[in-house]
This record gives structure tokens, sequence and C-alpha cells, in this order.
């Protein structure tokens, strides 16, 4: 009987020490998304139901939503206003998988040869922003983007997801990129995404 006690004793001082440790490593370093249950109602929507996807091109066309999954534009500098800026400024995707008990929401677009765009993890209601790009062509020197985040607004309408959940959100962002130093560049990303969790 002893024995079972210390036993129970050592399992909840266990849990009580990974939640601690959860919180102070992981979810406290997250940014707090807000949470709107009716943003899924949003015209928007209604509109991109009657648009065509961006399909990537590792993806089968007939396994992917023939609805639009993005409105979100990324530019640097002056927003676009021609129909050639405003194409090529919202070319891209939303998809999303779960991964390490994270949700991660990629908006963005990959030819299967390279890509980028940006990758939301999002945790319990918390979130962080990075960009990430990829190329098949080994560059000479593999540094990381180097940036800083100014603003950055996440709207989701769930705190929690499942694989085969569907998520809806909006994006809003200004990032000083320092890639090109002494030169820096504001890049702007905002607009409405919705997908569904995959499995990864």
């Amino acid at each position: 009987m002893k024995i079972l006690k210390w036993l129970i004793f050592f399992i909840i001082l266990f849990i009580i020490g990974f939640g601690l440790y959860f919180h102070f490593n992981t979810y406290s370093k997250l940014i707090p998304a807000k949470i709107d249950s009716n943003i899924k109602n949003e015209k928007i929507f209604r509109v991109m139901d009657l648009q065509k996807e961006i399909i990537n091109g590792t993806e089968i066309y007939d396994s992917i939503s023939r609805k639009k999954s993005s409105t979100v534009l990324f530019y640097a500098g002056k927003k676009p206003k021609t129909a050639e800026e405003l194409k090529l400024a919202g070319f891209n995707n939303c998809r999303a998988v779960k991964r390490d008990g994270k949700i991660k929401v990629s908006i963005g677009y990959s030819s299967g040869f390279s890509g980028g765009g940006y990758e939301i993890d999002y945790l319990y209601g918390r979130f962080n922003l990075e960009p990430y790009s990829f190329t098949d062509v080994v560059p000479d020197n593999n540094r990381q983007p180097q940036y800083r985040i100014l603003k950055q607004d996440l709207t989701f309408d769930k705190r929690f997801y499942n694989v085969g959940d569907s998520i809806y959100g909006k994006i809003d962002f200004v990032i000083e990129n320092n890639d090109f130093a002494p030169k820096k560049i504001l890049v702007y990303g905002n607009g409405y995404f919705r997908t569904k969790v995959e499995k990864e």
C-alpha cells in the first residue's frame, strides 16, 4: 500500500514537472492568437468557393480540394495594385499537418523543385511565424534567413485542432528582411486562409 502511494506521488510529480517544462520551454515562447469562431462565416470564404485552387507541383490535382485555400498576399515595399502584381503576390495556397503535437500551417507555393512562403506553428491558441524556402540547387553558403518581425496578428477559428478538422484563419504581418544588409526590406503578408489538417 505504501509503495502504491509513493508510485502515485512520483507520477503526479512527473506530470507537474513535465507541465512546467512544457510551459516555460515551449508554450510561453509562442505568441497568443485571436480566437474567433465566426471567422468562417466571413464573406471572403464564399468568394473563395468560386475561385480555383493553386496546386503545388508535387500534388495530384484530383486529391486536392478545388476551392481556393488562400487570399493571402505577400509583397515587399508597396502594395500590389495591377492585376499582374496581385496575381504574383497571391500565388500561394494553404496546407496544414499535425507534427510533434503542433499544427504546422504553411502558406506559400512549391513547384516540387523549389518553393517558399511562411509557416505557422500553432499550439493551443498560441503561434510562431517564420519564413521558409527551399531549392534543389545546392547553395554556396547555406545560411538561415535574417529577419525581424515588426508586427504579427493571427486569428484562428478554434483553439485546438485534430487531424481532419478544417482550419479558418486570417493573418496580418510585417517582417523586416535583413538578408541584403545594409539594405532592409519590409515584407508584408495579409489575407484569409483555410485548409484541412492532414496527417503527416
